[in-house]
């Protein structure tokens, strides 16, 4: 079968294809998965910048890359339950780029019959770290006021949409494209470019001085600061990605003062009952909302599989907005 693997012998880290690898067989709690899209994350990036590693990586596998898949179930272990062969399924799971991924039955969330491939496969991993991140982490409830940094990204705009779901009474939502703002606004939240307006003071004028109750911070870097500096007295913050840099210099005085509540969050030293957890949260509250595209993916590209180089360059530009995918046929 074909994988993308990531090929680290000359010293730099590089994708290769490779077309050689056995197709795996279940262990007794997994299913197999044939493979039909899987899409890029900014994760990818950080892999083959050195910047990132996957804890949880099978040493008895090869080391594909990729996370996020959606296809159809061939194989199920022993011990499997609830997952059949021929079932729709999206999943975020380590080396999702191959033709065939194993992995445990648990994690595997169903596919909506009006989403097609590249729509799901877009989905898994905006659903697992956001639905995290502003429900579990946030403690987000109806009616209040949520910011959301690097919303226009594919994890940022399902972000949008999980918040409205589940009754944000107002959605503030950063870009630094005036382009992009309309993508915002199409999905019902409040654009604030910050390229070209201070974010704790747009926040501030919005919420009549008060600031927002949650956010959800997928930047980092220089613009925690500010994010804490547009948090209520006692609200939140989650940091959930670092887009604009892995280390921040905050205002500690400021994050007493206003009782800001700081939490980091990551999926990568989570193990497998963790994450079945989160997946069985997104089943029972999140699917049907997926199912009528209350909460949907934003797919900016769909690449064949052999273009996954030119995906990647993609990913980067800052002209993207959304999920770049990979269509496996």
């Amino acid at each position: 079968m074909r994988a993308i693997v990531l090929d680290t012998a000359g010293g730099t880290p590089v994708w290769r294809e490779r077309h050689d690898l056995a197709v795996p067989e279940p262990e007794s709690a997994e299913v197999v998965v044939e493979v039909r899209a899987a899409a890029l994350n900014r994760a990818d990036l950080d892999e083959l910048a050195g910047t990132y590693s996957a804890a949880r990586r099978r040493t008895d596998r090869p080391r594909a890359v990729g996370s996020d898949l959606a296809g159809v179930v061939t194989a199920v272990g022993s011990a499997v339950s609830g997952v059949n062969p021929g079932d729709r399924v999206l999943a975020m799971v380590d080396g999702a780029f191959a033709d065939f991924v194993a992995f445990d039955h648990r994690i595997a969330l169903p596919v909506p019959d009006r989403l097609d491939w590249a729509a799901a496969a877009a989905l898994p991993s905006a659903l697992m770290t956001e639905y995290d991140a502003l429900i579990n982490q946030g403690q987000l409830t109806s009616g209040q006021r949520v910011l959301i940094t690097a919303a226009t990204s594919g994890v940022g705009l399902v972000a949008v949409d999980i918040a409205q779901w589940a009754g944000a009474a107002q959605v503030l939502a950063t870009t630094t494209s005036a382009q992009k703002e309309l993508l915002l606004t199409t999905r019902g939240a409040q654009a604030v470019n910050t390229r070209t307006a201070d974010l704790a003071e747009t926040v501030l004028a919005a919420t009549h001085g008060e600031g927002v109750d949650l956010v959800i911070d997928h930047v980092g870097g220089a613009l925690l600061d500010r994010c804490i500096a547009a948090t209520r007295l006692g609200g939140t913050v989650v940091q959930v990605g670092r887009a604009g840099g892995h280390a921040s210099t905050i205002d500690v005085d400021r994050l007493a003062y206003r009782r800001v509540r700081l939490v980091g969050t990551t999926f990568r030293t989570r193990g497998d009952p963790e994450r079945a957890r989160i997946a069985e949260a997104i089943r029972a509250h999140l699917m049907p909302a997926v199912a009528d595209q209350r909460i949907r993916a934003h797919v900016h590209q769909l690449l064949p599989v052999g273009q996954a180089r030119q995906a990647l360059e993609e990913l980067a530009k800052t002209a993207s907005a959304g999920k770049v995918v990979l269509d496996f046929g």
